[in-house]
């Protein structure tokens, strides 16, 4: 994730980037190998592992596109910030990128509410998808909760979500910046970007 004060060069942004790209698709891949594990030592029937497939690909279709929005936003920022400008909420394929600020102390929880409206014409149904966090350390084995994970919304109705992270200290560090991609099922046209501030405890 590149910000006002990287030093990196644009060849250190761009391969930062496609380590965390294959470092959420490889996350897939083991995913899908496990399914295969399980149903092969008869851990798991094949209408079972059928069912979990399916889920995994509906998930993993959602996650990739928004995925590759946050890192072409993360590229197209730091080629801007490099030129001395500066960049708003990015738009690529279609998809509107909407950041969501938070922060909290090491050990203890980070939150943030953000206001989910219906601006269609028919009832919306969401399931959020949270990514996992990426940052000043690397790649964090820790995602985002949203309450609550599901949500219905009539046309022109509206609600909050509330945004938490637990800021495990082997997982975070104090002083640290991190980003992670929240997709929405039912509005494939918006993805949430949480960036997280990680404060001393």
């Amino acid at each position: 994730m590149a910000s006002s004060t990287d030093n990196r060069t644009l060849s250190q942004v761009t391969t930062d980037l496609a380590r965390r790209w294959a470092t959420q698709r490889f996350k897939a891949v083991q995913a899908y190998g496990q399914i295969l594990a399980d149903y092969g030592a008869g851990r798991s029937t094949g209408a079972s592992a059928a069912g979990a497939y399916a889920k995994l690909a509906a998930e993993e279709g959602v996650r990739y596109s928004a995925d590759a929005i946050g890192i072409a936003s993360d590229f197209a920022a730091a080629l801007v910030r490099k030129a001395g400008g500066t960049v708003e909420n990015a738009v690529a394929g279609g998809a509107t990128l909407q950041d969501l600020e938070m922060s909290g102390p090491l050990g203890g929880e980070a939150s943030a509410q953000v206001l989910m409206r219906n601006p269609h014409d028919r009832p919306a149904t969401l399931s959020f998808w949270p990514g996992n966090f990426t940052g000043t350390t690397g790649g964090a084995a820790a995602t985002v909760t949203i309450d609550p994970p599901n949500l219905v919304l009539a046309p022109g109705d509206e609600q909050p979500i509330t945004v938490r992270a637990t800021l495990d200290p082997k997982v975070f560090a104090a002083g640290g910046r991190y980003a992670a991609n929240v997709a929405i099922s039912g509005f494939n046209d918006l993805v949430l970007r949480v960036r997280l501030s990680v404060l001393p405890s």
